[in-house]
């Protein structure tokens, strides 16, 4: 009765030792594996960056090496283990189908990341507006795209999402293929401000344009058209209002970092130089009619 329990004894430690040989390694394939994974990825990106002259382009490479070393280490972390890796990769291979409908969205969102790595269609610290959020471009990883917003918000949007929305990109410096980049070459960049103004029905039209187009030409950091007529401030009766004579105003900026800074200097302009003519912007008023 000794002996069968010495010997029982005897197995269950010759296998705790082979499961804690066998463990040990696993571990250490593993440790070693993701620190090998880091490094190779960022080796990558210094190199992709140093070739390609692309910051974002090399990042989001240099993750998806990250990510193919981390499942190579894996499955040999599983080998050392006793798993058998090729029944793995061969159930994986028959439930393909129902991982990519499980995962769709997630595959999506990688397709559509890369298209927008490739295409590029916006750069890190362009300044883009999309499903209406404005931001500065900070990253494309392999799901998502982060912006910061100007108030220091950080917005963050699945690629398929601006993938099939329409993009804005108001400080675009370099395009992905060649069509993008010549139409950028042809002309500079900058933004335009648009904005709505009503004044009383009381007002002179004419006299109340030149004084709109007066105060937005005295706003400092405003385009007046000398060297370029396309880009001179346009002051134009846009519709008749129930209560006002709405005016459109669109004026040009010479420095977009100051853009934010200039609408709101021009608007204030506009408002001092209308009630210097004691020109009214009226309330929304209504008429009552009373029937007897």
């Amino acid at each position: 009765m000794e002996e069968k329990i010495s010997t029982i004894l005897d197995l269950l430690w010759h296998d705790i030792i082979n499961a804690t040989i066998i463990g040990s390694k696993a571990l250490l394939i593993l440790v070693i594996g993701i620190w090998f994974a880091y490094f190779v990825s960022k080796k990558a990106r210094k190199i992709l960056q140093k070739a390609l002259k692309d910051e974002m382009l090399s990042g989001f490479l240099s993750k998806v090496i990250f990510v193919a070393v981390v499942i190579l280490v894996v499955v040999a972390v599983l080998g050392t283990m006793g798993v058998q890796t090729t029944s793995i990769i061969a159930a994986l291979g028959a439930a393909g189908l129902a991982i990519a409908l499980a995962l769709k969205d997630s595959l999506s969102n990688l397709a559509s990341g890369i298209m927008l790595v490739v295409f590029r269609p916006f750069t890190k610290n362009d300044t883009i507006e999309v499903e209406n959020s404005v931001g500065i471009v900070e990253d494309i990883s392999l799901f998502h795209t982060y912006m910061k917003t100007p108030d220091g918000k950080l917005v963050v949007i699945p690629n398929t999402n601006i993938a099939n929305s329409q993009v804005i990109n108001y400080t675009a410096k370099k395009a992905g293929s060649k069509k993008m980049q010549d139409i950028l070459d042809s002309a500079e960049v900058v933004r335009r401000i648009d904005w709505l103004i009503g004044v009383s029905y009381d007002s002179d039209i004419d006299k109340t344009k030149e004084i709109i187009r007066n105060a937005v030409l005295s706003t400092q950091n405003i385009n007046d058209g000398k060297n370029d007529p396309q880009k001179a401030a346009f002051v134009g009766l846009n519709e008749l209002q129930a209560s006002a004579i709405e005016f459109a105003v669109r004026a040009w900026v010479i420095n977009n970092d100051e853009f934010f800074k200039t609408k709101c200097d021009m608007i204030e302009n506009v408002k001092k130089a209308l009630d210097a003519a004691n020109i009214e912007i009226p309330y929304n008023k209504l008429d009552v009619k009373i029937l007897k």
